[in-house]
């Protein structure tokens, strides 16, 4: 007998629990009250000179780009001595509640918050959160910023990477016509149907079998915010009524495929969730044709091409 889809979602949180760890997501106020304490890093992921204008006190520069990968496949993990080398000039081990604070310019920018809190989770550490809403949200509640540069002493956090988050392009491979299995493409419906490509990607179209949750459909009505834990086990029971063994998300490379992570992992609590980081640039450059859904025909893709000349 099927489970109906909202005790599906309830049991499932249950029986695997909540992620271990801090609170996911912080709102200004929630974050103001903890800083100041020991045991707390605020990583400002925002380009040095948005930083350099003002932060929030304590506030730790790391820009996001120094957590990405290579122009033409951005979603590719920067090497792992790399990543500790960065993790442990942050002061952080697996005791600190480290805090993701982002611009919160708009929805899409919330994925660059995810994909840290993503990129060290793999990294083996659990006390994780995003600040809601991120600096906007931060400005908005009266809070005040400065320019006074903090320091921490370095850590010697060694990783012990969590393989059970990340997903190779064997891995989707291996998993397409699986019932048990879903493929989540994070991207808007234009990426979802072929319309739009995006530069890091060969062709257009989605991976075969895949579903289409845009990022966008995690946050509040008309918010920059990402909704509560409530609202996306709501929206996870209505797009997924039964749990399957493994669920990946992706996008183009890496970014939105991280908000859909957070959402179904962090505040839904569904198991099993993993991220493919290299996505859609890596799918479609493979050496060899990959299964794909929704790719144009050749003759569209060339009036596609000319459209966008003449535009």
């Amino acid at each position: 007998m099927k489970l109906p889809a909202l005790f599906s979602i309830f049991l499932g949180t249950m029986l695997f629990g909540a992620p271990a760890g801090a609170q996911p997501t912080l709102s200004p106020g929630e974050l103001e009250a903890l800083l100041g304490q020991p045991e707390v890093r605020v990583i400002d992921i925002r380009p040095p000179a948005d930083f350099a204008k003002g932060h929030l006190p304590g506030a730790l520069s790391t820009p996001y780009a120094s957590w990405r990968g290579p122009a033409h496949s951005p979603g590719t993990l920067p090497p792992l001595d790399t990543l500790t080398q960065a993790i442990r000039q942050l002061g952080v081990d697996a005791h600190t509640h480290n805090v993701i604070v982002y611009a919160g310019a708009d929805t899409s920018d919330f994925g660059s918050a995810a994909r840290v809190y993503w990129t060290m989770k793999y990294l083996g550490l659990e006390n994780l959160s995003i600040l809601n809403g991120g600096i906007k949200a931060w400005q908005s509640a009266g809070l005040p910023l400065t320019q006074e540069k903090a320091a921490v002493a370095a850590s010697s956090y060694t990783p012990v990477l969590n393989q059970a988050i990340i997903a190779s392009q064997s891995d989707v491979l291996n998993q397409i016509g699986n019932p048990q299995a879903r493929l989540v493409d994070a991207r808007p419906d234009s990426f979802f149907q072929g319309q739009t490509k995006a530069p890091t990607a060969a062709v257009p179209g989605t991976i075969r079998g895949s579903v289409n949750i845009a990022h966008s459909q995690w946050f509040k009505p008309g918010s920059n915010e990402i909704m509560p834990a409530e609202e996306a086990r709501r929206i996870a029971a209505q797009n997924f009524p039964q749990l399957v063994d493994d669920t990946i998300t992706f996008c183009n490379t890496g970014h939105w495929a991280a908000t859909d992570w957070f959402a179904l992992s962090e505040l839904a609590g569904l198991p099993n969730i993993r991220m493919y980081p290299e996505s859609m640039a890596d799918w479609t450059n493979s050496a060899q044709a990959l299964p794909m859904s929704n790719e144009p025909g050749r003759a569209q893709q060339i009036a596609g091409k000319l459209k966008a000349l003449f535009n």
